[in-house]
């Protein structure tokens, strides 16, 4: 049977599209940058410290691992550990105000982000975004890329309550521009979560995974997934 031709690309966002701040950032850094965003007066090396004994927690088997935490309660439940470390009160409130306040930090688009939506406008295809992100991310990406991209193709985690590499939030993405799952392409910096969870959980016909390392994970690629390091070869990718 014919493979039916490629109708639609979604990309990630954060370090996909945009990064915040600077992209070679520490998870220290940048927990440093937030916190002082919601009016938690802690320097780096408070939470720096907090981070090491967290670590030293999981080796030792005291705390759970959270590795690569997409979904919302992962991501406060890191939080929850570094508040707890820094002896500071928290709440579930608090928690959430945090997980909002990554998507507000200085945001900046990748040099190629732009011409790269627009080459896939150029080619009659539909561009989307596929994020596991906060509400607050919204603003921010309508902003930045609203006149290429439009709100409705934009896809939060928050905002549907599922998450990747779930295969629901592939298939609402999909139903949400009418066009069939095998249709779709997503382009994410996550291999697991956006380039094979695409895939081989929501039936995308293609996954992507950017790696600007150079595509170093030193294996073969599940059936249907590809890698580029930068998003100005991803043309060569959808013509073909």
């Amino acid at each position: 049977m014919r493979k039916r031709p490629l109708a639609a690309i979604f990309f990630d966002w954060d370090r996909t599209l945009a990064y915040h701040g600077n992209p070679q950032n520490s998870l220290g850094e940048r927990l440093t940058l937030m916190f002082q965003s919601a009016d938690l007066p802690y320097s780096q090396s408070e939470i720096e410290a907090a981070l090491q004994q967290y670590a030293f927690d999981v080796e030792n088997g005291n705390v759970k691992h959270i590795n690569n935490p997409q979904t919302r309660r992962e991501i406060v439940g890191l939080y929850s550990y570094i508040l707890d470390y820094m002896g500071h009160e928290k709440n579930w409130e608090l928690l959430i105000q945090l997980y909002g306040t990554y998507a507000l930090l200085p945001t900046f688009l990748y040099e190629n982000s732009r011409q790269t939506l627009q080459a896939v406008l150029d080619q009659g295809l539909i561009p989307g975004i596929i994020s596991n992100h906060s509400r607050s991310a919204r603003p921010v990406m309508e902003q930045m890329v609203g006149d290429l991209v439009p709100s409705r193709h934009i896809i939060l985690s928050e905002e549907l309550g599922v998450h990747k590499p779930a295969k629901t939030i592939y298939l609402r993405a999909a139903s949400r521009i009418s066009i069939p799952p095998e249709q779709c392409m997503l382009v994410g910096d996550n291999l697991e979560v956006d380039a094979i969870g695409a895939v081989q959980q929501g039936g995308f016909g293609r996954g992507i995974w950017l790696d600007r390392n150079g595509c170093s994970n030193g294996h073969a690629l599940p059936t249907g997934v590809s890698c580029i390091n930068s998003l100005s070869q991803l043309p060569t990718i959808f013509k073909q």
